[in-house]
């Protein structure tokens, strides 16, 4: 059994105590008496939306991509795949959801697929060319056999205003995957209809979605005022503003934002520039660009979680424990995984981080293993 002591973060706090482990927690045990410079001792972050890290993507290399998110103190994420024809998307995902992440890897807890149910006039980085109509049969071919896992598939990003949406809410409810709203034009109205009852979440708030106007909330207002599911969020700092954060947590409180990091594959690598998908992206002050029309869009980050809630409260935008609760507790319970992933909790992973000043990354744990944070060469 193992042990550490430092300040827990637990249910929205830091407390001095010790935790035992094994492949999960067995104890964790308040104490006050304990003294001096203690660590901080935080649960393994959760992404729900990520292309890429350290050079890797979920089609090219899962492997590669999973060790590079745990040594960054990602340890659990959805592989976000773009969209594409729905037979061929469904392909795609059932090879990534087949491949073997292997050992010291952040678990894959599902897929993420970022349309291709969206509105072409919100695509921004998404390709246009490989969008489709929202309809239960499009949902099908992704999904594949109804004796199937559904490939694993657990987020669908969509559009409300688009024809088909509504009943496309309905059958991924009823296939148990995640409807989140993103990359659309919609009005609150439109919004309201499409979503009814339906818990859904929020793809990305406030970026590649209608705006809040006071006559017109759209999909913005609806996030922050109806009460989604929960909101994902990017923390970089330049795809949302740090005043916009601040709005967005009170709106919803840190257990229903979720930060994200939107990483593409240059994230963690310290480059520049990178090479996906068939074009250079330049990377400058976190986040990655592509050239459009001769001037910069954005396309993703370069910022993993960690950094991104370093970042986050280092300006004085959240606390620690706010920032660090949006990274792991939010996400696990957006799919409903808050008793097994995102908290310092008995029976849950023993999937940990231990931090010190500054928000430093000294350990990271993983079913109770500690991983070496500086991968050799000869292990890939």
């Amino acid at each position: 059994m193992n042990e550490l002591a430092g300040r827990l973060l637990v249910d929205g706090a830091l407390r001095p105590g010790r935790i035992r482990f094994d492949a999960r927690i067995r104890e964790v045990i308040p104490d006050d008496t304990l003294a001096g410079e203690l660590p901080l001792i935080a649960p393994g972050l959760v992404d729900l939306h990520v292309h890429g890290f350290g050079g890797a993507d979920p089609v090219g290399d899962l492997q590669g991509m999973a060790r590079s998110l745990a040594r960054a103190g990602t340890t659990a994420f959805q592989p976000t795949l773009f969209p594409d024809d729905p037979e061929r998307l469904g392909r795609t995902a059932e090879a990534v959801w087949g491949s073997d992440p292997g050992a010291g890897g952040a678990h894959v807890v599902g897929l993420h697929l970022e349309g291709p149910f969206v509105n072409p006039a919100a695509a921004g980085a998404l390709p246009r060319e490989r969008l489709a109509a929202p309809s239960v049969e499009a949902l099908r071919a992704i999904l594949g056999p109804a004796t199937g896992d559904g490939r694993g598939v657990r987020t669908v990003t969509l559009a409300p205003e688009l024809a088909g949406a509504r009943e496309l809410v309905r059958e991924l409810e009823r296939a148990g995957i995640v409807p989140s709203l993103g990359h659309s034009r919609a009005t609150l109205a439109e919004t309201r209809a499409a979503v009814g009852a339906a818990a859904c979440g929020a793809t990305h708030l406030f970026n590649a979605m209608s705006g809040f106007h006071h006559r017109e909330p759209g999909l913005t207002g609806f996030a922050l005022t109806d009460g989604v599911r929960h909101a994902e969020i990017i923390g970089d700092l330049a795809h949302v503003d740090g005043a916009a954060i601040e709005l967005a947590l009170r709106a919803l409180g840190p257990l229903d934002l979720c930060l994200v990091s939107d990483a593409l594959p240059g994230a963690g690598t310290g480059c520049d520039v990178f090479h996906w998908r068939g074009r250079d992206h330049r990377v400058h002050d976190g986040a990655a660009y592509l050239e459009d029309d001769g001037e910069e869009a954005l396309a993703g980050s370069a910022t993993g979680q960690l950094e991104a809630v370093r970042r986050l409260v280092e300006r004085g935008v959240t606390t620690v424990e706010e920032a660090l609760t949006m990274a792991a507790e939010a996400p696990a319970r957006a799919l409903s995984l808050e008793d097994d992933l995102g908290r310092l909790v008995e029976g849950a992973r023993a999937d940990f981080l231990v931090l010190s000043n500054g928000l430093a990354l000294d350990e990271v744990w993983l079913a109770g293993e500690r991983l070496r944070l500086r991968e050799d060469p000869a292990d890939r």
